[in-house]
Parts: structure tokens; sequence; C-alpha cells
């Protein structure tokens, strides 16, 4: 469970967030989404710990994984030696690569600066699950993905939820956040524009995005 109680951000003198709540429950996902410059990326950044927020409280209950929109992996190092750095730091001893989704067995030994932004995406994630997280952050984490690799995290997604797994996922593809989301929270500059559950909205994924066009009056 992950709580989220009036978070505002300040960089210098510009505010990024006003006073954002939102609460995620153990086996459901809550999906951000917003124009770009919204802030979500800061927020999410904030649930991760990453930064600190001026103002608001934030309450957790679990390890977190967290995929960044923009690669945190060492480039110089190869796939399985990331993935290892990053189990040691959620204090996992042991890894079995075939336990990991996106067939990262297939490319263990090659250093991630030859991979491709797709790859590096796909050992991102693997590295954010490596350590069984309660908790797993998802910045846009289907950009570079090709439709095979789409379909399998959303797939992920649902069984990650069914584990009881609680996923804070930002997107933008309203087929791909029709799937997954049980909460979506909008922002816009900074401000939430609404925050609903799946069974106040209730519709396809069409009007979905009507829906959030509308409310964003774009």
């Amino acid at each position: 469970m992950i709580e989220l109680d009036k978070i505002s951000f300040f960089y210098g003198k510009s505010q990024i967030l006003n006073s954002i709540s939102l609460k995620a429950d153990n086996g459901k996902c809550v999906v951000i989404a917003g124009p770009n410059g919204s802030g979500k990326s800061t927020l999410l950044s904030i649930i991760a710990g990453a930064r600190k927020p001026s103002e608001g409280t934030i309450k957790s209950d679990g390890k977190i994984g967290y995929v960044p929109q923009c690669t945190a992996l060492f480039e110089d190092l190869s796939v399985k030696e990331n993935i290892r750095f990053f189990a040691s730091i959620g204090k996992v001893r042991t890894v079995d690569l075939n336990e990991l989704p996106f067939n990262i067995k297939e490319i263990e030994n090659k250093k991630v600066s030859k991979l491709s932004i797709g790859m590096k995406k796909r050992v991102s994630i693997a590295c954010a699950l490596v350590s069984d997280p309660s908790i797993l952050i998802l910045d846009e984490p289907c950009a570079a993905l090709d439709i095979i690799y789409r379909d399998e995290l959303l797939d992920l997604i649902g069984k990650l939820k069914e584990d009881g797994k609680t996923i804070i996922y930002v997107g933008h593809d309203f087929n791909e956040i029709n799937r997954i989301y049980d909460n979506l929270l909008l922002i816009k500059n900074g401000n939430a524009v609404f925050y609903k559950n799946k069974s106040e909205l209730c519709c396809s994924s069409d009007e979905l995005d009507s829906y959030v066009r509308k409310a964003l009056q774009i």
C-alpha cells in the first residue's frame, strides 16, 4: 500500500506539484496521466524516494521497484552484472535470470551500451523486479517496446496485481491504460484534475481518451 497526502514540490520558485493526493492498495494499479510537463515524472520520483516533497506526506509499507523514464543502468556493465547489482541493493543473493521477464537470459552477456533503447527498457524493468518489490513504479514503461513485449508487460502487470503488488504507472496510450488501471489520476500543470476509480469511468479506451481530453480541455 502507498498513500500520498497533499504532496507539493517546488523547484526554486517554480511550483511543479500542488497538493496531490492518492492511495493505492495492494493488488491495485493507479495510472497517472496528463500532458507533457504536468509533473508526472516528478511525482513518481517523489513516490520512489528519489526526491523529497516540499510539502505533504507519504506512507508506504513495502519494498519499492522503480523504472524511471530514462535508463538508470550502468552502460559499461553487462545485462547480468546490472541485474546482480540491483539484486544486491534489494538484498537478494541469488538470481535466476530464467525467472525474469522479456527473455533476459538470452542477452545476459551483452554490454548495456550495445543494446537498443527497447532492450534497455526491458532490462530496466527486469532490474526493478529482481528484488520482488511490493510496490512497482513505472514511468512510461511501454515507450520503445515493440508490440510483443508491450503485451507481455501489460500481461505481467495483471499477474503482479493478482499477486497483491501495488502498481503506480505513468502512460499516455489509453488502450494500454484501460487494460490495467484501477484508479486514474489526471494531472495538469501540477494540479489534480480528477482522481477516479474504474467503476466511476467504466468506458472503452476511445471513450476514456475522449473523456480525458475533455477534462484537460485539449
